[in-house]
């Protein structure tokens, strides 16, 4: 079999496996509040933990306000061995993790999530019912941290090593396109999790290496990706580059593996009958699965530029200091040079490649490397760190980032139509293919520029200047209005000074669907439904009344709170005003503005009236014992007598709408009997708030 075609099968295996194990067996904590989202599982196969990946989903997405916006679908960390005594002391030499052909049993592990502050708690009011609309949170509040998130994932590896992985989130806007990953790795010698050495405890392991590799998958926006997430992703290309830090003058090089979108030569034209073009950014020109839904917009969907770098190698077991010459070996495409089929062209084993000291660009003049990019199934870059001599006990640190960046969706957007115009001849447009690939190539600069602050941060202990934490929120839907209302920060202290610092707030809304982008808010003309900015609030004002609604569409608010600047001394732009996550409060709940109640009494009426417990169905609201009183007034309170003047109900009608209900249960939890009663509306008020005069209505019961 081609070794090429080999190397597709055997990633597509691993993606089943992956897809099935992680959804039978995961957990996850995930990082939500920057603008790159990332999950961080417990995923057990074969005896092996695999962390970020999690349920068949997108483990990085980037930005996570966008639906489908996938960037990285899984990622391995690999640990090689010169030398080894196993259980029965027989050595064992270049031994490498080789996943999923070897097998084990599931070991111990553990997550948690850590925060800052508390994550806000969101109710959303539909018809006067309260909804929670924020994510359980089962984790620690920690005001000493310097990051705003930390998961804490720890494992026993069945090779005798315990496992520490922290990894750390900002929300401070300069700082959430990342998330930073610190290992510590022990030589515990227990296998089965135990804590009790099962290995040789007078051994030495002789050159450990460890690797990691992450699988960019740049292809976005569209079912084409998520349906077929490697197949699709055939056209992007991976490489790595040295990148001098500008932050950090003499700091560590980055060596910076990422991946991007290129040109598919399987995609020739985006109009039938249409010119040549090329592909790079992929232009939309469909949606829904395999491209059913035709949709000439061009916007461009996929100009990510993701990928990871180390921040910290630990020079040895003794040696905590930086060495500064890792990664050892690098590969570009490990599924180019068949990694997962336990071969690597060129290099006896996996583990002679980790030893090797090769670092490998995606140049395509490289040998094994394709010129089609259509053959690239799966792109999957890795860097290897070591070599270091274990004894028991011995323990190695290493950091890295991973994160994703590119151009905004406005400029896809405004530029994607300027494109379909040269596209399509029409006069005066000059936005071509050329230009269109060198927007898109600018992400390459903000990917690493994202990767120089993540180093900037690391070398201050993760202590950069901190925005105020997001206020709990409640949405209310009301008579054409949405009310807001969220917990007063204004004498909160920055969390980095004690000082209080809020500024105001800021207001941002998203009509339709929750996320951006879904299918049914895709627009042909490339100008799509976004979350906006639509109000600028005092520090002294906790409500906000929206009045620019449509009656009966959907909403989803978010409310962030902007410090003054004034602590933020020390910071990438000092005196910048500092905004809280806008992740952290969205209503994923829908609220939805109504028509609102009368404004007067007179028209109140009791349906059915009279109820007849035997009519079943043919009663108005077609429920049992269910009473609806119609045309109120927007708020009022409603008081329910028997005929001989005795009080048995009291319902408080607050929703300000024209409609409430009863089931016909008194105060004392008892069923009504056959009767004739009166309903007294009191307290009526407009939508204004304005009294309008009580209303008395009779209705009959029979039972």
């Amino acid at each position: 079999m081609n070794p090429l075609k080999q190397s597709k099968w055997s990633v597509l295996l691993l993606w089943i496996i992956l897809f099935m194990a992680s959804s039978l067996f995961s957990q996850s904590r995930t990082h939500t509040l920057g603008d790159f989202k990332m999950n961080v599982p417990i995923a057990y196969l074969g005896g092996n933990v695999h962390s970020e990946h999690v349920g068949g989903s997108e483990s990085g997405q980037w930005p996570q306000d966008y639906y489908n916006y996938s960037t990285i679908p899984f990622s391995y960390l690999m640990i090689g061995c010169g030398t080894y005594l196993d259980q029965d002391s027989v050595e064992i030499s270049k031994i490498a993790t080789g996943w999923p052909g070897e097998v084990g049993s599931s070991l111990p592990a553990t997550i948690t999530e850590y925060r800052k502050y508390a994550p806000p708690d969101v109710w959303v009011y539909v018809n006067g019912k309260p909804i929670h609309s924020s994510r359980r949170f089962n984790g620690v509040v920690d005001p000493s941290m310097n990051a705003d998130e930390m998961i804490e994932l720890t494992y026993t590896h069945r090779w005798g090593f315990d496992v520490i992985q922290r990894s750390y989130s900002f929300s401070n806007q300069n700082n959430n396109d990342y998330v930073i990953f610190d290992y510590v790795i022990k030589a515990s010698f227990d296998t089965d999790g135990d804590g009790i050495p099962n290995l040789p405890t007078s051994q030495i392991l002789k050159n450990v290496y460890f690797a990691v590799g992450y699988c960019p998958v740049i292809a976005e926006g569209t079912m084409l990706t998520h349906g077929d997430v490697l197949g699709n992703a055939d056209d992007d290309w991976t490489t790595y580059e040295v990148y001098k830090p500008k932050l950090i003058p003499g700091g560590r090089d980055l060596y910076i593996s990422y991946g991007w979108d290129g040109d598919s030569p399987n995609i020739t034209e985006f109009e039938t009958n249409g010119k040549l073009f090329d592909d790079t950014g992929d232009p939309r020109w469909a949606y829904g699965n395999n491209g059913a839904t035709p949709m000439p917009s061009a916007e461009f969907i996929s100009t990510a530029y993701t990928g990871f770098a180390f921040l910290h190698v630990d020079s040895s077991v003794a040696d905590k200091t930086d060495r500064l010459s890792q990664p050892h070996s690098i590969l570009s495409n490990y599924s180019i040079m068949d990694y997962w089929g336990s071969s690597v062209p060129g290099f006896a084993s996996r583990y002679d490649w980790m030893a090797s000291g090769v670092r490998q660009t995606g140049d395509q003049g490289n040998a094994g490397w394709p010129t089609d990019p259509s053959t690239q199934l799966g792109n999957f870059p890795f860097q290897s760190i070591g070599p270091y001599n274990m004894a028991y006990k011995d323990s190695v640190e290493f950091v890295y980032v991973v994160g994703a960046n590119g151009i905004s969706r406005k400029l896809a957007e405004e530029y994607g139509r300027k494109w379909l115009a040269w596209y399509r001849n029409e006069p005066g447009a000059t936005f071509d293919d050329a230009q269109k690939d060198s927007l898109i190539a600018t992400g390459r600069d903000s990917l690493f520029q994202t990767f120089d602050r993540a180093l900037w941060a690391w070398n201050r202990n993760l202590k950069i200047p901190s925005p105020p934490p997001s206020p709990d929120l409640t949405v209310t839907s009301g008579p054409n209005r949405i009310i807001l209302e969220w917990t007063d920060l204004k004498d909160v202290p920055d969390a980095n000074t004690g000082v209080p610092d809020l500024d105001h707030y800021n207001i941002y809304r998203k009509r339709g669907d929750f996320l951006c982008d879904t299918w049914d808010e895709l627009r042909a003309d490339g100008t799509h439904i976004k979350w906006e900015k639509i109000a600028e609030v005092p520090k002294n004002q906790t409500k906000y009344i929206d009045t620019t609604v449509v009656r009966g569409e959907a909403y989803h608010y978010a409310v962030t709170a902007v410090d003054d600047g004034t602590q933020n001394t020390d910071g990438l732009f000092p005196g910048q005003k500092l905004e809280s996550s806008k992740y952290a409060n969205r209503s994923e709940v829908a609220a939805i503005a109504f028509s609102p109640g009368e404004s007067n009494s007179d028209s109140v009426r009791v349906v059915p009236n009279p109820y007849i417990i035997g009519a079943g169905d043919f009663n108005f609201t077609g429920e049992d014992n269910k009473l609806l009183f119609v045309n109120l007034p927007a708020y009022c309170t409603l008081k329910i007598y028997t005929a001989t003047g005795d009080l048995i109900k009291v319902i408080d009608h607050i929703a300000g709408n024209a409609d409430d209900s009863w089931d016909m249960v008194t105060e004392s939890t008892q069923y009504v009997s056959s009767g004739v009663y009166i309903l007294q509306v009191t307290n009526a008020r407009d939508v204004n708030n304005k009294k309008i005069p009580d209303a008395i209505e009779k209705f009959v019961i029979i039972r």
